[in-house]
């Protein structure tokens, strides 16, 4: 399930820091960033919350805290699994190839290379 540019901002702060994470860090971290309301970092919190993405458990008073029920790691690979079916039909040539027009870094080829090794010596 693909999030949406906001919430991937969310998410992408809640896996950075250090669990649980409150709605005022969030909104400190994120939301003044991007000029929201503090109702619009909530709706977006609770967005995650349904979706399964986040969990959240009492705080302090009326705070609430949140926990990442879903690694980045598993983020990435989700979406990148989608991509490829959807975009390439599962075809890891078909990326490859789309690749070739684009300028690699040095550090990019030395990393693939390093990555092609790695597959080949299994």
């Amino acid at each position: 399930m693909q999030l949406p540019e906001s919430e991937f901002a969310i998410m992408n702060y809640i896996w950075s820091a250090e669990p649980p994470v409150t709605t005022a860090m969030v909104m400190e971290a994120v939301g003044n960033e991007r000029a929201w309301k503090p109702q619009t970092c909530l709706t977006l919190v609770a967005r995650l919350i349904e979706r399964g993405f986040l969990e959240a458990r009492k705080g302090k008073g009326r705070e609430k805290t949140f926990s990442p029920l879903i690694s980045r790691q598993e983020y990435l690979q989700m979406e990148t699994s989608n991509f490829m079916k959807q975009v390439h039909g599962k075809s890891l040539s078909s990326l490859l190839a789309s690749l070739t027009g684009m300028q690699l870094s040095d550090r990019d080829k030395t990393e693939l290379r390093q990555w092609f090794d790695k597959l080949t010596e299994d």
